[in-house]
């Protein structure tokens, strides 16, 4: 008999909308802070963390992750979408769509997660007039970000009514995703803790390679390497996992204190920690917000995310030259990190603007890493004007671009142009009160103005 493919899916949507009571429906065993094991949750009513449940369908071994509703925890569900496959969006059948609910359908799109039905919940509290209204709204929505056809499943945690019809949609369009199995191995940790008689227990979705019993596996960005003592997957004892598996991992000679959500386990030395990145980044159509110099973001990279400074720049004259501010639909952009964090070439970054109230859509887009290898050079433009005062047969005159025969000298060999485009070259000074001698490569007219550009340097600190 062929062991079960494991397929992680997502449930996402508004605060109150009934994740948590589908999961508790659909779930046969529960880990990890599955179901608002969290104090918090208890006392708050709501989901404040990752959950992970699990059950059986057809050939599948699902993962359950429940992401949170509330606005102020948009990060989780950020954190959640880069482990899984698939997603239930969660959509109340009496209240309809909500701002979390675009929210997450953005984040979703954002990490390439098409695969996604609506669990249109708490049918028992409502008419079929009202369900299909609701339905109505969400085929909408869908497809104004381009997504046309998806399936909604009206149910009720609470009856039953619909559990099996998610089932059956979600057994007719799950599909085995290509796993990167040859890879390195890589795993994003989103809980550790420590078990008596055991020690630390880190936990998480594989996304490359495989491991075994006692290999060596390094804990980044921390650059700690240990043995991996034993492997589980949901309380039943293996000898190796990969790519796509989820996974707890026994590592007692790293205290769980010291590992946070977004660290990694990987194979030694296949992982970079850096605060420098460079992103590029697909602005989010529905965001309206500016993207300026030196505004402060909350960025996703991988698992991780941590405050940031975001530098946009343009490549000119192979410079990145800083811009204050970027209009266009794709840019490019330094991320000044708070701390440094473990990365790869092409992880997956989105950029949120959490000091925006939760009623405005506050995710500016969504890119990937191609750049992390030390300090970058930023440089910004000084231009300066001059005017063309006399024509020779050789060369022009120019004045106005300095004003001293020192200054001029530097400008030796630098290259000017005109208004016109024309370009020209500054041979040497001519006087003593910064008057320059240049030849253009076409005719030039008297009165002209002579642009002269200089590409500066920038040091930008991440405090």
């Amino acid at each position: 008999m062929d062991a079960p493919i494991p397929v992680h899916i997502g449930l996402v949507g508004h605060i109150d909308h009934g994740k948590t009571e589908l999961a508790r429906a659909l779930s046969e065993k529960v880990f990890t802070a599955g179901l608002d094991r969290h104090p918090q949750a208890k006392k708050r009513g709501i989901t404040i963390d990752l959950g992970f449940t699990m059950f059986n369908l057809g050939n599948f071994l699902v993962t359950l992750v429940d992401a949170p509703g509330h606005a102020d925890l948009i990060r989780s569900v950020v954190a959640g979408a880069n482990i899984i496959d698939a997603a239930i969006l969660v959509v109340a059948a009496d209240e309809g769509p909500k701002i979390q609910t675009g929210e997450h359908i953005v984040v979703l799109k954002s990490m390439g997660i098409t695969n996604i039905c609506v669990a249109l919940t708490k049918c028992d509290l409502v008419g079929e007039k009202s369900q299909k209204k609701v339905a109505s709204q969400m085929r909408d929505i869908f497809k104004s970000i381009g997504m046309k056809s998806i399936d909604i499943v009206p149910l009720s945690a609470k009856t039953g009514y619909g559990l099996e019809a998610l089932r059956e949609v979600l057994l007719n369009t799950l599909k085995p995703k290509t796993r990167l199995v040859d890879g390195s191995f890589l795993l994003p940790i989103d809980h550790a803790f420590s078990v008596r008689g055991h020690g630390t227990v880190a936990t998480g979705t594989i996304l490359s390679g495989s491991i075994s019993l006692g290999d060596s596996i390094e804990l980044m960005p921390q650059g700690t390497t240990t043995k991996l003592r034993a492997i589980q997957t949901f309380g039943v004892g293996r000898e190796s996992a990969r790519a796509g598996d989820r996974v707890g991992f026994n590592i007692p000679d790293i205290k769980s204190e010291i590992i946070s959500r977004g660290n990694y386990l990987c194979s030694p030395g296949s992982m970079k920690k850096t605060s420098h990145l460079v992103v590029r980044i697909e602005r989010n159509a529905l965001y309206k917000g500016r993207i300026s110099k030196e505004m402060t973001v909350s960025a996703t990279v991988g698992m991780p995310t941590v405050t940031a400074k975001l530098i946009p720049f343009v490549v000119e004259t192979e410079k990145n030259l800083i811009i204050h501010e970027s209009t266009s639909s794709i840019f490019d952009a330094l991320l000044l990190l708070q701390h440094e964090i473990a990365v790869q070439h092409e992880t997956k970054v989105l950029l949120l603007r959490t000091d925006l109230p939760p009623n405005s859509m506050r995710i500016i887009g969504s890119g990937y890493v191609i750049n992390f290898d030390g300090d970058i050079p930023l440089h910004k433009k000084r231009v300066r004007y001059g005017h063309i005062t006399r024509i020779r047969e050789d060369d022009v005159l120019v004045e106005g671009l300095v004003s001293n025969k020192e200054a001029a000298l530097k400008l030796r060999d630098s290259p000017v142009r005109t208004t016109q485009d024309i370009s020209g070259v500054i041979k040497m000074p001519f006087g003593t009160r910064g008057v320059l001698s240049v030849v253009f490569d076409q005719e030039v007219n008297l009165g002209e103005k002579v642009i002269f550009e200089q590409f500066v340097e920038v040091k930008i600190s991440n405090d």
